[in-house]
């Protein structure tokens, strides 16, 4: 079991992941055998046998999906397993703090780093944890802090002032470079809701 979970994990290479999943249960047979996942955010179970007819084996499989993901701490205690209305089986809530909670370099000024300052990345739907990019014009700027894991993330610029906000990105953009909480490559583009720092990737540490 140790290592199938590729869903969640925070870590540099897209090659570590599979398909935004985590690779977590067994219909059967073999060691290695895991062949059933729980997928992305919205944890949809998947690859469970639909035999034997009402077996009752949906609901064994996601909760050894989730049992396994406790006890190595990829998901915290608390997920139930429940049928969709679609007939498909979801493991939720998943809470994945634990995960994250030390993800990325620390914080260089109150005004460049988390915010709050003891937030975790991709708690509160993606939403509850900035990332503050530093001060252009007199305005405090931030992006969600919303680690995807892959590289090529996007995340909308907030604070902008808008009458110059190609130097404001890129003031963004640079400020989060220097200070180690992304790579370099990203770049900015104006989009019909607002302007984007682009194609980047985050640094875990």
């Amino acid at each position: 079991w140790l290592g199938k979970c590729q869903m969640c994990m925070p870590g540099r290479h897209v090659s570590k992941f599979r398909n935004d999943e985590c690779m977590c249960a067994k219909n059967g047979g073999g060691n290695d055998n895991f062949d059933v996942s729980v997928r992305g955010r919205n944890g949809l179970v998947d690859g469970v046998s639909l035999f034997p007819l009402f077996g009752g084996q949906f609901f064994d499989r996601c909760n050894e999906c989730r049992r396994r993901m406790e006890a190595d701490g990829v998901i915290m205690p608390g997920s139930s397993c429940s049928r969709n209305p679609t007939g498909t089986m979801s493991l939720g809530p998943l809470n994945m703090d634990n995960l994250w909670k030390d993800f990325g370099p620390p914080n260089v000024s109150h005004t460049i780093g988390r915010y709050p300052a003891d937030c975790i990345p991709n708690s509160g739907g993606g939403s509850a944890c900035k990332l503050r990019c530093g001060i252009h014009n007199g305005r405090q700027m931030h992006i969600n802090y919303n680690p995807k894991i892959y590289s090529g993330e996007w995340e909308l610029v907030r604070g902008l002032d808008t009458s110059n906000w190609r130097n404001g990105c890129l003031a963004c953009g640079s400020t989060l470079e220097t200070a180690g909480f992304i790579d370099s490559g990203w770049e900015c583009r104006r989009r019909r809701n607002g302007i984007y720092l682009e194609n980047f990737q985050y640094r875990m540490q």
